[in-house]
Formats: structure tokens, sequence, C-alpha cells
């Protein structure tokens, strides 16, 4: 199920405010956002951050209500747990907007 545009502005915003608060924290920030350095795809599918400090590496997924538990988000949760459990240095955090 794809996003309302409402629901996308709300999905960026939120992406927004969590990559300027890990930057703020000293992390190299990775984002699916314009103007943004892209991470990379994990089983054909890009996460919407990339954050990495001290050797550690978290991906991290934004879901809005209406995108949370669509196919495409199950695929993204499996892809990037199991990319997380490859290593101890490696982690994934899902977020789920308010509406």
């Amino acid at each position: 199920m794809s996003r309302s545009k409402r629901g996308q502005a709300e999905h960026d915003r939120e992406v927004r405010r969590v990559a300027n608060e890990y930057l703020r924290k000293g992390y190299k920030v990775l984002a699916d956002l314009p103007n943004w350095e892209q991470p990379d795809t994990i089983k054909g599918v890009r996460p919407d951050l990339s954050v990495k400090r001290k050797g550690h590496e978290t991906l991290i997924e934004v879901e809005t209500p209406e995108s949370a538990e669509s196919a495409r988000d199950e695929k993204q949760k499996k892809a990037f747990k199991q990319w997380s459990e490859k290593s101890e240095h490696r982690h994934f955090r899902r977020i789920i907007t308010e509406e």
C-alpha cells in the first residue's frame, strides 16, 4: 500500500527529524531524501536512514500508520532484520509515526 500525499509528507518530516537528531549526536547519516546521500539497498529495498558511528551501523525505517504492516513494510522488516543479525555491530530500528 502506498502512502497518501499527506502520509508521505508526514513520513518525510519524520525521516528528516530523525536524521537531524543523529547528526547532532555525531553520526554519519545517509537518508533516502532529496539532497541527501542515499543509503545502499539491502536485498532490493532501501532503508530510510543508515546511521554510523564508532563501528556500529543502524538502519532506520519510518512507517506511517497507513503503511505499517503493508506487504512492502513486511519485506523491508525481513530484509533489514536479517541484515542486522549478521553482526553484533549492526542494528535495525523501526519507527511508526503518530497519526
